[in-house]
């Protein structure tokens, strides 16, 4: 009977120890966590951790920029805003593509081709890419009042039966929702003609300037 009880009263006496022990327990910088809480593992560094966020930018974007999550496709960087050019209108407009046929028409890796002897093409050619856009296109309102502009080089693929597809911005970023607008516009996208070699469909990468100006 004694046996137990002195077991007893040192499983307590071994427990207020413990627990006095991890009440007076400090985290290094004078403030004290009491143990067993989430807290008690969270050092002060992780808790500074968050990253500068530009003024009105849109927080629910964050992470890489695909199809889908528009923020990863571009380099790091923004556009200096233009205090001169803020509130201007904005217009939206494709540059010519030259047709490339005297380089090297070898596929890469992957089976698509950087030059061919007829480029793909959108639907009714060069004026109706051009009409496309303008029906479709928006000025990012974030970027018409920041005074933002700057062109977006959008590179795509078109496989052997027009359709376009994993639309990759390899243009330094602008921000400010215009990558974001492309990338918008762009998923609206009709089939094009393919490209062709020897007069057979090929599988292309095809870049399209878009340029976002404010006048």
């Amino acid at each position: 009977m004694t046996k137990r009880y002195n077991i007893t009263a040192w499983i307590i006496t071994a427990g207020i120890f413990c627990a006095c022990n991890m009440k007076s327990n400090n985290n290094g910088d004078g403030n004290t966590i009491t143990g067993g809480t989430d807290s008690s593992m969270m050092s002060k560094t992780d808790t500074n951790m968050a990253l500068p966020v530009r003024p009105g930018a849109d927080t629910n974007t964050v992470g890489p920029m695909t199809a889908e999550k528009t923020d990863s496709m571009v380099k790091t960087g923004m556009a200096k805003p233009d205090p001169a050019k803020k509130g201007k209108k904005g217009k939206v407009s494709i540059a010519t593509i030259e047709t490339k046929n005297n380089g090297s028409m070898e596929a890469d890796k992957e089976g698509f081709y950087a030059n061919t002897e007829v480029l793909p093409a959108f639907p009714g050619g060069q004026k109706a890419l051009e009409s496309f856009f303008e029906k479709n296109i928006e000025y990012p309102s974030d970027a018409t009042d920041n005074g933002v502009e700057g062109t977006v080089d959008l590179n795509f693929a078109v496989d052997e039966k027009g359709k376009v597809y994993a639309p990759k911005v390899t243009s330094d970023a602008i921000g400010y929702g215009i990558e974001k607008e492309a990338l918008r516009v762009f998923a609206k996208m009709p089939t094009w003609t393919p490209g062709k070699i020897k007069g057979k469909n090929v599988k292309t990468k095809y870049t399209l300037p878009i340029k976002f100006q404010l006048y």
